[in-house]
């Protein structure tokens, strides 16, 4: 953020003291990582349902869901998608023909050895900046905050700390969804309120820069949030063209109990890692996403 913006009594929100927020930044790392490995030949979940069958064998789809920690709508796209490809066929089960058995193809088999070649680079690139140690450390707190998750003994996915940073966000990001929900706000919106709280005079553009999306993707966020009475817009008296944002005083009572949720969830996290894990955390991260 520019210096000549006045700072408010937020100022010392850091959002940095929160590892959701910094596993949020990892995450969309990671998945860049990924896309450039693997372009458009599979996505990392679809890898992950071959993963699993390949370690686990054959199982229901309500069990490939569960082990996978998504919903059926969500599983049923995945398996058409590697259906498609060949890698794996859904079979009716022979004493409930209204489930099926999941099962990866020899087509599916030969698919994934070169997935895992793939996502081998994908690792390579994510974690460069850290020492062979520091990828160790990382690896044993996420998997402490995984500890109830089957997915983290499926060795070809939890050895990878890309997987083990899109698990842990996706559990931090859920929990948030529902701490916040009471609240009518999303995670994203308790980063926006953030945002301009700890920056008096923030532009749009300056949002946008901070959260790391497009312009329009932040005009968007405002757009909602002043509808919903949370932000302000005000022409900027230097430059009639740009506004500047603030929060409004429902806004600003929004945030302070955001706050509490958000302090809520961290707590979580320091019990699961403990207060030395949750800062060898947070700075393995930070160095991540630099």
């Amino acid at each position: 953020m520019p210096h000549h913006l006045s700072v408010s009594p937020y100022d010392e929100v850091d959002p940095r003291r929160y590892i959701g927020y910094l596993l949020r930044w990892a995450y969309v790392r990671a998945a860049d990582c990924a896309h450039a490995c693997l372009g458009d030949d599979a996505a990392p979940r679809e890898i992950g349902v071959l993963a699993v069958l390949a370690e686990r064998g054959p199982m229901s789809q309500r069990r490939l869901a569960e082990i996978l920690h998504v919903n059926q709508s969500v599983l049923v796209g995945l398996l058409d998608n590697v259906e498609a490809g060949g890698w794996a066929v859904r079979t009716r089960k022979e004493d409930d023909r209204r489930s099926y058995v999941v099962e990866i193809t020899p087509d599916g088999t030969a698919a994934l050895e070169g997935f895992i070649r793939s996502l081998d680079e994908s690792e390579a690139r994510f974690t460069a900046v850290l020492t062979k140690r520091e990828r160790a450390r990382l690896n044993l707190l996420l998997r402490r905050l995984l500890v109830d998750e089957e997915t983290i003994v499926v060795e070809s996915l939890a050895r990878r700390s890309g997987y083990l940073v899109a698990r842990a966000h996706r559990r931090l990001r859920d929990k948030a969804i529902a701490m916040l929900r009471p609240l009518g706000i999303h995670p994203r919106d308790f980063g926006v309120l953030t945002i301009v709280a700890a920056h008096r005079g923030c532009s749009q553009q300056e949002l946008a820069h901070a959260l790391r999306v497009s312009p329009p993707a932040a005009l968007g966020f405002v757009d909602e949030l002043e509808a919903a009475g949370l932000l302000a817009r005000t022409r900027n008296p230097a430059d009639r063209r740009a506004y500047e944002l603030s929060l409004t005083a429902a806004g600003r009572d929004c945030l302070d109990k955001a706050l509490v949720a958000a302090a809520e969830l961290q707590r979580e996290v320091v019990a699961a890692i403990g207060a030395d894990g949750d800062e060898a955390l947070r700075q393995i991260l930070i160095k991540l996403v630099a």
